[in-house]
């Protein structure tokens, strides 16, 4: 997948386009096509220093909107094909 990353921490400037696998949904969670996603200022206040749970290349985005492509083991609630918007969280890759 494309993914704007950062490969260390930084300011907003420092974020590069790369090529990333696509992560698998693992159990209690959804696989999510992004087709839109913010970056807000929580996003590159914590990027000037890093968040110690974050593993580089990081990509940030807690605000995305997207589609449900992939089911993990245990969800009932959402379907393939399910259009989403979330709020993710800080500590784990984002859209």
């Amino acid at each position: 997948m494309k993914a704007l990353v950062w490969n260390r921490p930084g300011k907003p400037e420092s974020l590069e386009t790369t090529e990333l696998p696509v992560p698998a949904a693992g159990p209690g969670e959804i696989g999510v096509k992004v087709i839109a996603a913010g970056l807000n200022p929580v996003d590159y206040k914590l990027a000037l220093n890093g968040h110690p749970a974050w593993v580089y290349p990081f990509v940030p985005g807690v605000d995305v909107a997207g589609e449900v492509v992939e089911i993990g083991d245990g969800v009932t609630k959402w379907q393939i094909g399910d259009r989403v918007v979330y709020h993710g969280d800080f500590t784990k890759p984002g859209g």
